[in-house]
């Protein structure tokens, strides 16, 4: 343990490692969030006890980051890309996230939870990151239509994913009753697309009319992040949902990257980075030990729920639709990672208490989720490199699938 350094001292340490660890992750082949949370695992009370849990400083750091790290995950998606192949996204999307989904569920209650947080693992199981697209950039099969139907059936699962957390919050907080979920789904009904068409219009009337200045630009952004944030939890949803959703509605009223370009520094530098450092301070080595030796089945078993439920999705739709082989596993492989956005449901889920001060979520399932992260991202993307290999080599690419053209970014789920 680190006592008496001043801080900045405690600042400056935090900034070298979130720049060092990143790095390292990546000379590995792992994905650079691990470095973030190996950092805060190392700076907060479990190891050095740099950074103070409670902090205020950390605490309001990591809020502004967990909403920012949700909105650009929102703001990667594109609701043309999805609508260009929509019979097929919505396919393989409806059955990759129900799949996992079921499968979650059934191993959450195998392992004692209550109806309640086994949804929400069902459901956060059931999205995933496009860890491994530009790999299929490199290759030149960004625009292939398989490739197409998975960015499309991301958003499905993305938005499903979403909605699923904030059922599951507000019901853990205020009890579950029938008249409940009937106003909660009426509230959700009015609230998505007052924030898709509404908070993207006003941002853009505000950018027009103040945003000539980057700093100005960056502080419109924040005003309608948080307020669509707040607007969230006035309906008792979780904050990132509103993040998420905002998002969304930035993307589709700019159309251009040029809104969020100083806000996007300024967020992965600073905020983004704080909402990692403090996943890692929920690492307990003690407890990851014990659920690995005393309950194996419940990393174990996330596994095998997130490998075979995507894998039997993408079996299931590759038969529908008459594709390859080589396109089924690279339609699986490309689904298989967990990161982002799993991780934030999983913290949401380990800070959100009723009433009793019970969690929603435990320990045990957030340390199973490093886990898993670990494994999957790792594996899908040798996976994706293999069988998109494989696929090229069996056929050309769909016309205008070249890797000069300009593809759609990954999306961080």
């Amino acid at each position: 343990m680190l006592q008496g350094i001043t801080l900045l001292t405690a600042f400056a340490i935090a900034m070298a490692l979130t720049v060092l660890l990143p790095r390292l992750m990546e000379r590995l082949r792992l994905p650079s969030i691990l470095g973030f949370i190996i950092a805060g695992f190392l700076l907060g009370p479990a190891v050095l006890g740099v950074l103070k849990q409670d902090g205020q400083a950390i605490t309001l750091f990591a809020e502004l980051g967990k909403l920012l790290f949700m909105f650009f995950v929102g703001f990667e998606i594109d609701l043309d890309d999805f609508k260009k192949s929509r019979a097929k996204a919505m396919t393989f999307g409806a059955l990759t996230f129900l799949l996992p989904l079921g499968a979650g569920i059934a191993l959450a209650r195998i392992c004692g939870y209550a109806w309640n947080p086994s949804l929400l693992i069902g459901s956060i199981i059931a999205s995933h990151t496009l860890l491994a697209f530009p790999i299929l950039e490199r290759l030149g099969l960004a625009r292939h239509p398989m490739v197409m139907t998975v960015v499309g059936g991301t958003i499905f699962t993305d938005i499903a994913s979403m909605l699923v957390l904030a059922i599951t919050v507000s019901v853990h907080e205020t009890g579950f009753t029938w008249s409940f979920l009937g106003i909660e789904l009426l509230e959700l009904a009015i609230f998505v697309p007052l924030v898709l068409f509404g908070a993207g219009s006003l941002a853009r009337k505000a950018i027009i009319r103040y945003g000539q200045r980057a700093e100005v630009r960056v502080v419109i952004m924040l005003v309608v992040i948080t307020v669509c944030a707040e607007g969230a939890r006035m309906i008792r949803l979780e904050g990132i949902v509103g993040a998420f959703l905002a998002g969304i509605a930035v993307k589709r009223a700019m159309r251009g990257k040029f809104v969020v370009e100083q806000l996007e520094i300024v967020a992965k530098s600073l905020f983004i980075p704080a909402f990692f450092l403090t996943t890692g301070f929920l690492i307990d080595l003690a407890v990851m030990k014990h659920s690995l030796r005393e309950n194996p089945l419940l990393s174990l078993g996330l596994l095998f729920a997130i490998l075979a439920g995507k894998t039997l999705a993408a079996w299931l739709s590759t038969r529908i639709f008459r594709q390859s082989s080589a396109e089924m596993w690279t339609m699986a492989s490309l689904s298989y990672p967990q990161m982002a956005a799993t991780l934030a449901s999983a913290v949401v889920g380990y800070q959100t208490l009723d009433a009793a001060g019970v969690r929603l979520l435990d320990s045990s399932f957030v340390n199973a989720v490093v886990i898993v992260i670990v494994v999957t991202c790792v594996l899908g993307p040798i996976l994706t490199t293999r069988y998109a290999t494989r696929m090229l080599s069996e056929a050309p690419p769909a016309p205008g699938g070249t890797s000069s053209d300009p593809p759609p970014r990954a999306l961080a789920s």
